[in-house]
C-alpha cells in the first residue's frame, strides 16, 4: 500500500512555552509555533480560544503572493494558486470557514492579500480542520504560514521559520496530511499483565442506544485497532459527532498478545469469556472488565481478521430461543445490524455445532472441554442482554481490512442512529447457517483443496480425506466454513453450512 505523506507535527507535553514544537517531513525538521494557548482536543477547540488541535488533517492545495512569491510556487509537486485582491477567508456569518470572494472595497482587513506584519501571508497552507461541514464557532482559518521573527505564539495556525519555507513548500505533496499532537514522552512500560484496558467513551447529548466497539481481542489482528483508531480520531476532530446514545471504543482488548504479535497472551480471551473470582492467567484479568463492559453496552461490534484468503463476513447469533445454551431475544435487531455493515455475506449457527464438535471429541476420546469454551464476546453480550457480532474483516495484513472495518464502524453509527447520516444500505446477499463439523479423528486427516470460508461446495463434493483415503464428501449443496489446513487429531477440519431461511 503506498504511504500516506505525512507532516508530523509535535509539541512537548511539558515546557514553560506551550507554542513552540517541531515540525518533521520524512526526517526534514524544523523548529514551528502553534497557537499561544497551546494544543487542545479537536472536540474542544473554538473560534478565538488560541489553541491549535490535536488530530490529522488533510492539506489540499496553497496560495502565494504572486507580487513576492511567483518565482517560489513554480514547478512544485503540491498545487498552489495565486491570492487575488478579491479573497478572503470567512471567519464569521454564513460561509464560515470557507474561502469566499469579495468586491472592491468591501471587508479590506479580512483579505488573504492584505498587508501584514513581516510578511507572514505570502504562503499560505489552509489545514482541513472543520472544512468539510463547517460548525460555526468550531474554529476557522487555520492555515500553515511564515512564523514571526520572535517564534511567538500564533492564533492557532503552525508558524514556520521565513527562511524554511522555501524548503517547505519543495516538501509538500498531494494528499498530503498533517499530524498534530503532543510529543510522546518515554516513560517506563508497564508489564502487559498489568497494562491498563484503554476505553474511550462518546457520549450524545440525546437518548439512544449504547454501542461498544473492540478490536484485537486477538493481538494479531491488527485491522480492528487501525479502523478504531481512525474513527476516534474522526470523533475527537469533529468529522464524526455523536448525536444520540453513546459509543465506547475498545482499540486493543488484548494488550499481551497485541505487543507480543500473537493470537493470544495466556490462552484465547474469545474462548470460555466470562467472569472469574480468582482469575489464573491475564486473559481471566482483562476478561472479567470486558464482561463488565458488555454488560453495561446494548449492541458490540466486535472487530476480528482471518490468517488465510477469503471475502469479509459477519458471524451472527441464533435465532430467538429460551434454551439453557444460548438463549437470546434480539435476534431481528441483530440480522438487521448485521445485514447493514458493508459486508455481503452473514454466517450464524457457531455455538450449536460447537457443542456437537464436543461431543465428537469426547466420543473419540480426546481430553475435551465445555461449552462455555464456546464463548467469545459475542455469545457473552448475548447472555447479558444485548446483542452483538463479530466481523472478519478479511487478511490480516491485507490494508483492504482496515477499510472494511472502518467502513462497518460509520455503517453501525448510522444504522443505530448515533450519527447524523443517512441509513447505510442493505449489504446482505448470502446468509449461511452452520449445520455440521468434520473432526481431524487420527494423524493424515487433511483438507482437500484450497477453500476459503464461504466457498459453495456442490452435494457429493470432496472436502476432506481421511487417513485411510476415505472421502469426505459434502451431503448436500452448501458452504465450506473455517477451513482448517493444518488440523491435528482433535481440531475441526472445517464446518459445512448451508443456504439459511432465517430473514436478516
Amino acid at each position: 500500500m503506498t504511504r500516506v505523506p505525512t507532516i508530523r507535527v509535535r509539541v512537548p507535553q511539558q515546557q514553560d512555552v506551550p507554542h513552540l514544537g517541531t515540525l518533521e517531513i520524512d526526517g526534514w525538521v524544523t523548529p514551528c509555533t502553534i497557537g499561544a494557548g497551546g494544543l487542545i482536543q479537536a472536540s474542544l477547540k473554538r473560534e478565538g480560544d488560541k489553541r491549535t488541535p490535536i488530530g490529522v488533517f488533510p492539506l489540499r492545495y496553497g496560495f502565494y503572493d504572486a507580487g513576492t512569491r511567483s518565482d517560489l510556487c513554480k514547478d512544485l509537486f503540491f498545487p498552489f494558486v495565486p491570492m487575488s485582491n478579491e479573497m478572503i477567508w470567512e471567519e464569521d456569518g454564513e460561509n464560515y470557514n470557507r474561502l469566499v470572494y469579495v468586491s472592491d472595497g468591501e471587508r479590506a482587513d479580512e483579505r488573504l492579500t492584505r498587508s501584514r506584519d513581516e510578511n507572514l501571508f505570502e504562503i499560505v497552507i489552509p489545514i482541513g480542520f472543520n472544512d468539510a461541514v463547517p460548525e460555526a464557532g468550531r474554529g476557522s482559518a487555520l492555515f500553515i504560514h511564515a512564523a514571526r521573527a520572535d517564534m511567538r505564539g500564533t492564533a492557532g495556525c503552525i508558524g514556520v521559520p521565513q527562511d524554511r519555507i522555501p524548503d517547505l513548500v519543495r516538501r509538500l505533496r498531494p494528499g498530503m496530511l498533517i499530524d498534530i499532537d503532543h510529543q510522546e514522552e518515554k516513560r517506563p512500560q508497564a508489564k502487559d499483565d498489568q497494562s491498563p484496558l484503554e476505553v474511550v467513551r462518546f457520549v450524545g447529548l440525546e437518548r439512544g442506544p449504547r454501542l461498544i466497539i473492540m478490536g484485537a481481542v486477538h493481538g494479531n489482528e491488527t485491522c480492528g485497532p487501525q479502523a478504531i483508531m481512525k474513527a476516534i480520531a474522526d470523533c475527537r476532530a469533529g468529522r464524526l459527532s455523536i448525536r444520540r446514545g453513546e459509543v465506547t471504543f475498545v482499540p486493543v482488548a488484548n494488550i499481551k498478545a497485541y505487543r507480543q504479535a500473537t493470537r493470544e497472551g495466556d490462552r484465547n480471551l474469545n474462548r470460555d469469556l466470562r467472569e472469574k473470582t480468582i482469575p489464573e492467567d491475564y486473559e481471566d484479568k482483562v476478561g472479567n472488565r470486558i464482561c463488565a463492559l458488555l454488560r453495561d453496552h446494548d449492541a458490540l461490534l466486535d472487530i476480528h481478521s482471518f490468517r488465510g484468503a477469503g471475502e469479509p463476513f459477519i458471524f451472527a447469533g441464533p435465532l430467538d430461543n429460551a434454551s439453557e445454551v444460548e438463549p437470546f431475544r434480539f435476534a431481528k435487531q441483530e440480522g438487521q445490524f448485521a445485514a447493514h455493515l458493508g459486508t455481503s455475506v452473514v454466517i450464524h449457527g457457531w455455538l450449536d455445532v460447537y457443542g456437537c464438535f464436543l461431543k465428537e471429541r469426547a466420543r473419540l476420546g480426546y481430553p475435551n472441554k465445555t461449552i462455555s469454551e464456546g464463548v467469545g464476546t459475542t455469545e457473552y453480550m448475548r447472555f447479558s442482554g444485548g446483542y452483538g457480532v463479530t466481523l472478519e474483516c478479511g487478511t490480516h495484513d491485507d490494508p483492504a481490512a482496515v477499510n472494511v472495518g472502518y467502513r462497518a464502524i460509520l455503517n453501525a453509527l448510522a444504522h443505530l442512529e448515533l450519527i447524523d447520516a443517512p441509513p447505510p444500505p442493505r449489504a446482505l446477499e448470502t446468509a449461511i447457517q452452520i449445520v455440521d463439523v468434520i473432526l481431524c479423528r487420527e494423524e493424515g486427516d487433511r483438507l482437500e483443496g484450497t477453500w476459503k470460508t464461504g466457498d459453495p461446495v456442490p452435494s457429493g463434493a470432496t472436502i476432506a480425506l481421511r487417513a485411510n483415503g476415505e472421502a469426505v464428501t459434502a451431503p448436500s449443496d452448501g458452504y465450506i466454513v473455517f477451513p482448517n489446513a493444518n488440523a491435528v487429531p482433535g481440531d475441526g477440519i472445517c464446518y459445512f453450512g448451508i443456504d439459511s431461511l432465517r430473514a436478516f
